[in-house]
């Protein structure tokens, strides 16, 4: 039980929004460089998607922004939400917020000007990226 804490106090918090390919391969990523992830999602059929990638914890989103906590066991430092709409994204943003990362990342393939509103909401960072390769944050 200890080993698993001890795994968990580093995890990683992906929100991915929809079935994207960039949210999947960075959650794929982090699994082999060794990352404990807690990923968010909208939907069953997400969840069954990533969990198929490996040791992931699946969360939904509306559990979490029912309690707007997660289980003591996740210390969670950093969070990546990946874009699909903008509405998604800013209700993504608040609820990242109020779990408590200390960095808050979005991957953005929007070429509106959209970094000042996430920026705003509470976003650390906004990196836009058509491939929405971003494992050099890692």
């Amino acid at each position: 039980m200890k080993a698993r804490l001890a795994a968990m106090d580093e995890a990683m918090m992906v929100v991915s929004t929809g079935h994207g390919a960039a949210g999947m391969n960075f959650v794929d990523v982090l699994l082999k460089r060794g990352f404990a992830v807690v990923v968010l999602v909208h939907s069953e059929e997400e969840g069954e998607q990533l969990q198929s990638l490996g040791a992931v914890t699946v969360r939904y989103i509306q559990e979490m922004a029912d309690r707007n906590q997660l289980p003591l066991e996740f210390v969670v430092k950093s969070a990546f939400v990946f874009e699909n709409s903008l509405p998604q994204c800013c209700q993504d943003i608040e609820l990242c917020r109020s779990l408590c990362p200390q960095q808050l990342y979005v991957v953005s393939n929007n070429r509106a000007p959209v970094g000042l509103v996430y920026k705003g909401l509470g976003a650390t960072y906004v990196i836009h990226s058509r491939s929405g390769d971003v494992s050099f944050l890692v």
